[in-house]
């Protein structure tokens, strides 16, 4: 997990003002999302070419459908987690859901198609065949993305042989699996509120190798935000009375993203300590991100090798929609950041994996009842 990639430096000068940041990160899930935005189109205009479709009329349509789908992915996540409408705009540090950019894509698609495509006479189902690669291309560097930034998390890996992957301070999967009660938040436990007092440190966590002891008060957090920021303990309480609790039960609220390591600062024996940092890891967890990454490259390379055997327009799409919901379904059976909705008792994308998959039958059914338009040469 990689929350910031990087940061572009800003105050280079001491004579700038005390408002400029001094830095600018750049983090990964954006990284990633800009990354699909240029590379998914350019698949898409070498294709099209072929069929005498100017890339134009592909770059139209990508920023129709980009922006739609982000729009509606946005906010299909934002109420399934129920996250206030003041974080809209933070797509940089992920809370996207596919099933939400299905339906803002196809919205995109339509305001494209009347007021672009249809003017130029270009067919639906093929220029679907033509973008079905690239959305593959898209959801393979999305979940790059994703677990770069730490979310779209797994179970935890019970099984011996299980692959897994444990992730830092920062990352989503922290808090849930405090909150379920799988471990502590930062390798100890807090007996007490007012002062914070250390009450167990778990054996050969990162915290006992970095010198915590129970009974330890905790007196500051160092470099909170990595500038320097020593943060003392009472400061959660002033910023908000609901940190107490927060603080208690997970450690840190809202740990800034791409900060991995914990510096405490601890009296012991009326003696004040700064401990060495630390980075506390979460349990290992099925590398949930890695497999649809993995599945949807090889998605890409099937829709690739089957596109010049398509016998109609609209075969690859509905090939790379049936594929998709099967992969989906089974991949979320394997999550651990979605709960169950509705009476199904299955998650929000399960039961979007099966809608999808009906639709792609229903529309099978109706494409392949239609006359053959292209006829592969046979080796």
């Amino acid at each position: 997990m990689r929350q910031v990639l990087f940061r572009i430096p800003l105050r280079i000068f001491d004579w700038m003002p005390s408002w400029i940041p001094d830095s600018w990160p750049i983090y990964g899930f954006g990284f990633m999302l800009v990354c699909a935005f240029i590379i998914c189109p350019w698949l898409a205009y070498r294709r099209a070419e072929k069929h005498g479709i100017a890339k134009e009329r592909v770059q139209d349509l990508a920023i129709w459908v980009f922006v739609g789908g982000v729009v509606f992915a946005r906010i299909t996540f934002m109420i399934q987690y129920g996250r206030p409408i003041t974080e809209f705009l933070y797509i940089w540090q992920g809370g996207l859901v596919f099933y939400g950019s299905a339906i803002g894509g196809l919205i995109g698609y339509i305001g494209a198609y009347w007021f672009i495509l249809r003017k130029h006479n270009i067919s639906t189902w093929k220029m679907a065949d033509i973008i079905a690669p690239s959305v593959a291309v898209g959801l393979c560097l999305g979940r790059v993305g994703c677990l770069l930034n730490g979310c779209c998390y797994g179970n935890v890996a019970t099984c011996e042989h299980c692959p897994g992957i444990a992730f830092p301070m920062s990352a989503p999967s922290r808090f849930d699996l405090v909150r379920h009660g799988y471990q502590t938040a930062a390798g100890f436990t807090i007996a007490g509120d007012r002062p914070v007092i250390v009450g167990s440190v778990a054996g050969a966590s990162p915290a006992a190798e970095a010198g915590l002891l129970p009974g330890d008060r905790i007196v500051e957090i160092r470099d909170f935000r990595k500038t320097g920021d020593n943060r003392p303990i009472e400061k959660y309480y002033d910023d908000d009375p609901e940190d107490l609790t927060s603080f208690r039960n997970c450690w840190v609220p809202n740990w800034p993203h791409g900060n991995t390591e914990l510096a405490l600062t601890v009296e012991r024996k009326g003696e004040i300590k700064e401990l060495p940092a630390f980075t506390p890891w979460t349990l290992h967890l099925h590398p949930t991100q890695i497999y649809e990454s993995i599945s949807m490259l090889l998605m890409f390379l099937l829709l690739t090798a089957y596109y010049p055997l398509r016998r109609r327009d609209g075969e690859v799409m509905i090939l790379f929609m049936i594929g998709y919901s099967i992969h989906r379904f089974l991949n979320e059976m394997l999550r651990n950041d979605t709960d169950p909705i509705g009476f199904t008792g299955m998650t929000l994308s399960q039961n979007g994996s099966i809608l999808f998959l009906v639709v792609a039958l229903i529309l099978a059914w109706r494409l392949w009842q239609k006359p053959v338009q292209y006829r592969p040469a046979m080796a």
